[in-house]
């Protein structure tokens, strides 16, 4: 049980990371299981038998998620954004009261701990409305310079994919790379579906080679310095991360196309969204109450 728990919880990791504007570190967050993560990074040459019985079944789940569900995800992001938006919030909402409890179990409901929150939440809405967006790195010729490319932006991804509020795939985005990740994600799907397809290895391997090995430094560092500051300002680190999840909301409900995709926001478009809301949230304090 344990086992396929931690697979369903990185599952919607792995999909959460596919999502532009959507933190995969949140998600772990809203199952409760976000130290136990950086633990068990942090120790894998330390304690590795049991880093490895919590990374494993996580890790196959969130590499399914990223290669199964990453279409899945974005067509009901295009297809019903609202909707989907709202049920993503709603797995947010409901992970709040847990985030909260656990930042005021050291210091209590100290004021400036709130201003902490507040700045935190402002600071990833700002990004979101700031930062621009480069033009999609569409095609690729492998070279030193493509490869350290997509090296760099496999180490500030993952670093991000560690930081609760923030996107990896929106890091993706701002180097370029998400158009060709996502379109090197459909190659290895396609040649799961068709392993002696060997002529896919190539644009495959030429992706995903230098991406990954960014991906493993980006979560090396970055987990290592999110428990330092656990460990030495944890009331205030958690604080900082209420603030970020909660602005997360904002970062959903964002995208002007997605009204623009429907003829008015109807009374019963608002309610299926309302739905989708109160969905996500009972599913976030059910699976949130799941000890894994």
């Amino acid at each position: 049980m344990r086992f396929l728990l931690l697979s369903i919880k990185g599952l919607v990791m792995g999909a959460a990371n596919v999502m532009p504007g959507v933190s995969g570190a949140t998600m772990a967050v809203i199952f409760q299981i976000y130290d136990k993560l950086l633990f068990a990074i942090n120790h894998l040459f330390t304690d590795t038998k049991k880093s490895l019985q919590f990374l494993i079944p996580f890790g196959l789940g969130m590499a399914a998620g990223i290669v199964a569900m990453g279409d899945i995800v974005n067509n009901l992001l295009v297809r019903f954004p609202l909707q989907t938006s709202g049920l993503i919030a709603g797995l947010i909402a409901g992970s709040l009261p847990f985030l909260h409890n656990e930042a005021i179990s050291k210091d209590g409901k100290k004021p400036h701990l709130y201003v902490i929150a507040a700045i935190a939440g402002i600071t990833i809405i700002l990004l979101e409305l700031l930062t621009p967006t480069p033009e999609p790195y569409m095609a690729a010729e492998f070279n030193i310079g493509f490869a350290v490319l997509v090296f760099i932006g496999g180490v500030f991804a993952a670093a991000a994919m560690i930081v609760p509020g923030v996107s990896g795939a929106m890091v993706l985005i701002l180097f370029g790379l998400f158009p060709l990740v996502m379109h090197t994600i459909s190659l290895i799907r396609e040649y799961l579906m068709t392993p002696f397809e060997f002529e896919l290895l190539s644009p495959i391997l030429m992706v995903a080679a230098p991406l990954g090995l960014g991906m493993v430094v980006g979560v090396l560092l970055a987990s290592r310095l999110i428990a330092m500051l656990l460990e030495k300002f944890y009331s205030k680190t958690y604080f900082a991360i209420v603030g970020m999840v909660f602005g997360t909301v904002f970062i959903l409900f964002n995208d002007v196309g997605a009204y623009q995709r429907y003829d008015g926001v109807t009374p019963m478009l608002i309610l299926f969204t309302f739905v989708a809301f109160a969905c996500g949230t009972a599913a976030s304090l059910f699976l949130g109450n799941k000890k894994t």
